[in-house]
């Protein structure tokens, strides 16, 4: 039997203007399917310390619980086991290059897809909401030389301004 600890996921959550960095209790699913689930409007964090992005490197105000708007967050910096990694069958054989702009971030990874890209593919009703970079690197946008790197980054498709795909 596992402990409460051990389905404990650290993650950064980074909105327009904070970075929280806490914990989820994900259970044996990755964190990638708690975010993209659409019957939870919001994810709960443990262990919680919130800071403003200008001030991200600090550790902020602590709270043991937090309650996360999931339309509010921006992106999810997390390590690569908790992204659910698009199959690479037929459909799905194309790395690409990616740049993904949002207010108040850049982010630069690598985006698997289909071969031929098309945007009707991309429609709503069909992709999670939130897109998948792997081997990511978010720029804070006016905030020079602060960035976050990880394994993956979870982008809010509904926060997307730009998708831009370099093969």
């Amino acid at each position: 039997m596992s402990s409460q600890s051990d389905s404990l996921t650290t993650a950064d959550f980074l909105t327009t203007s904070h970075r929280i960095s806490g914990q989820v209790q994900t259970g044996v699913k990755p964190l990638s399917d708690v975010l993209n689930d659409r019957s939870q409007s919001y994810v709960v964090a443990y262990n919680v310390y919130a800071s403003r992005l200008d001030q991200a490197g600090e550790l902020g105000t602590h709270a043991p619980i937090a309650y996360l708007s999931k339309e509010n967050l921006s992106l999810v910096v997390v390590p690569a086991r908790e992204a659910r990694t698009p199959d690479r069958s037929h459909f799905m054989a194309m790395e690409y290059d990616a740049l993904v702009t949002l207010s108040g971030f850049e982010v630069r990874g690598k985006f698997v897809g289909p071969h031929r890209i098309d945007l009707r593919t991309f429609s709503p009703a069909t992709l999670d909401s939130f897109l998948l970079l792997g081997e990511a690197t978010a720029d804070v946008i006016g905030v020079p030389d602060l960035s976050f790197q990880g394994e993956a980054i979870l982008i809010n498709r509904a926060r997307m301004q730009s998708l831009c795909l370099i093969e």
